[in-house]
This record gives structure tokens, C-alpha cells and sequence, in this order.
């Protein structure tokens, strides 16, 4: 969903646009004017949530199981917690 590579204004000539940014710039064009947003700008929305939507799934399996289950072998496995060292 997010392009984390991208530092500068000039780096999304290297690594493509996420769906974060392809949303806020959708949300610019429909905000500029004193229009209502256009039919195309609706159905623009419509895919992009629902590619959101995709990830955002994606992302709660991931949260509900894999992490848990990670959780669960960390405990199971005794492996010591992983902390910075203080002085």
C-alpha cells in the first residue's frame, strides 16, 4: 500500500506509486473546483477501495494468524526478547 523506497519528490520516477498515493491523488483532483466529483472519479474510488480492501484483508489474516502463531512459537521456544542495550 505504501511505497517506503520513495524519499524524494524525484524517486517515484524509480520506484512506482502505491496505492496510498494513487487514493491522494485521486482525493486532489475531486477536492480542486467547486464541482461535484465526476462518474470517472467515482469509479476511480470504487476500484482503488476496493484494492484497499484487498490489502486490508490481507493484512488482518496476517494479524489474526501468522502473527499469533509467531507469538505462540516465540513462547514455546523460550527465545530470549530481543532489547537494546542500556548503559
Amino acid at each position: 500500500m505504501y511505497q517506503t523506497k520513495a524519499k524524494s519528490g524525484q524517486d517515484v520516477l524509480n520506484y512506482p506509486i502505491r496505492l496510498n498515493d494513487k487514493i491522494g491523488g485521486l482525493y486532489n483532483y475531486a477536492n480542486s473546483g467547486n464541482n461535484t466529483p465526476t462518474r470517472q472519479v467515482k469509479q476511480a474510488y470504487a476500484d482503488l477501495a476496493a484494492m484497499a480492501d484487498i490489502q486490508l484483508k490481507k493484512l488482518q489474516q496476517l494479524m489474526d494468524k501468522e502473527v499469533v502463531e509467531l507469538n505462540q512459537l516465540i513462547r514455546e521456544k523460550a527465545v530470549p526478547v530481543i532489547a537494546t542495550k542500556k548503559e
